[in-house]
């Protein structure tokens, strides 16, 4: 397996506290959602309500098409790290990024590409064939799912079917995105029951996130009472995320959920590819009118998408990012939870005694 070759080390790379969980438990703490059943609208609805995040199965996605960019996306990660910079340009934001996460100081035991789905910015052209054909099937593929997710959503929240689908698949404009994580194996043996941070917490911006993985563990989602669960690998499934820019729409019905990756301690590398349904940067930002009540007041200002993504961009994962654009307390919304999964903070969980302004 070839590790990461970057200027930064791995004694820069924050710890985090792990949940001690059985795979039942976890399992059980995750909704699932068949897509194809009669009442997906519902139980879509529900999952975004309760945790802001679901396992979906029966999505149509043809097994070959995700194993087809699995096996050509780790034979990229296993080039010499210029030739994977020369192939896709280094990440600004767009392109192949080693450890560093963004440019505010953000760092993780990974490596990956991002690329734009709907734009030319990213000169995927220069990306081997056989990867860019993978990436290309699979983007459609996926696309078709969350194109789904976002009728069910819509229907669960008894507005037009078309209404989220119509902001985000195919939209002019749009600003649809792919990101293949690599996390190679951890050579540093964290303390206790700490783990070295693979990706740091945060919630995702967008209005929804369609992630596959491998069977390599290591996501992990926050939930509404403040533990954090590990998400059981299932490569036969898709995972979806509840976006900041969903949780305005819907007024707070629907919470982005806060997700996280702690890096691979075996000899397995963890491979995970997400699709972020973005919309136009001209897009407004607010509660739909069709969801709230008579009287009801919105929770947040009115901005773009294109407001948002340039504020996104100046913050660290994990800030509240909707902060700046909240107009009052939610009076139904549950009190913060005192994280019981803190990151390590003390020299004992650190790496080399790291000081603790180098955690999250």
């Amino acid at each position: 397996m070839v590790a990461i070759t970057a200027p930064s080390s791995i004694e820069q790379i924050p710890l985090m506290r792990c949940p001690k969980a059985n795979a039942g438990q976890a399992a059980a703490a995750i909704p699932c959602v068949d897509l194809s059943a009669p009442g997906a609208a519902a139980a879509v609805a529900d999952a975004c309500r309760s945790v802001g995040f679901f396992r979906a199965t029966n999505h149509g996605v043809p097994a070959g098409v995700a194993d087809a960019l699995e096996s050509r996306a780790m034979a990229f990660f296993a080039l010499p790290a210029q030739d994977k910079v020369d192939m896709s340009g280094a990440a600004r934001p767009l392109g192949y990024g080693s450890k560093t996460i963004g440019s505010n100081g953000d760092v993780g035991w990974l490596e990956y590409l991002l690329l734009s789905v709907s734009s030319n910015s990213v000169k995927v052209s220069s990306l081997p064939p056989p990867l860019r054909t993978a990436l290309e099937e699979y983007t459609a593929a996926v696309r078709e799912v969350g194109g789904r997710v976002l009728e069910l959503i819509a229907e669960g929240l008894g507005v037009d079917r078309a209404l989220l689908r119509s902001m985000v698949v195919g939209r002019e404009g749009g600003d649809e995105l792919v990101r293949v994580n690599h996390y190679p194996p951890c050579p540093l043996r964290a303390p206790g029951d700490c783990g070295v941070t693979g990706f740091g917490e945060h919630t995702d911006p967008q209005i929804i996130s369609v992630l596959r993985s491998n069977c390599t563990a290591g996501l992990q989602i926050k939930l509404r009472d403040g533990r954090w669960v590990p998400v059981p690998p299932d490569p036969e499934s898709f995972f979806v995320n509840v976006g900041d820019s969903l949780q305005v729409l819907t007024n707070g019905r629907f919470r982005s959920v806060k997700h996280r990756v702690v890096a691979p301690e075996g000899a397995q590398s963890r491979l995970s590819v997400i699709y972020f349904g973005g919309t136009a940067a001209s897009q407004r930002i607010a509660p739909l009118p069709q969801v709230m009540r008579d009287g009801e007041q919105s929770l947040y200002r009115e901005f773009t998408w294109g407001e948002y993504k340039r504020a996104a961009y100046k913050t660290r994962l994990g800030d509240h990012r909707l902060g700046p654009f909240e107009l009052r307390a939610a009076a139904s919304e549950p009190a913060q939870v005192a994280d019981p999964q803190p990151h390590c903070s003390s020299g004992t969980c650190m790496p080399q005694q790291q000081q603790v302004a180098q955690v999250y």
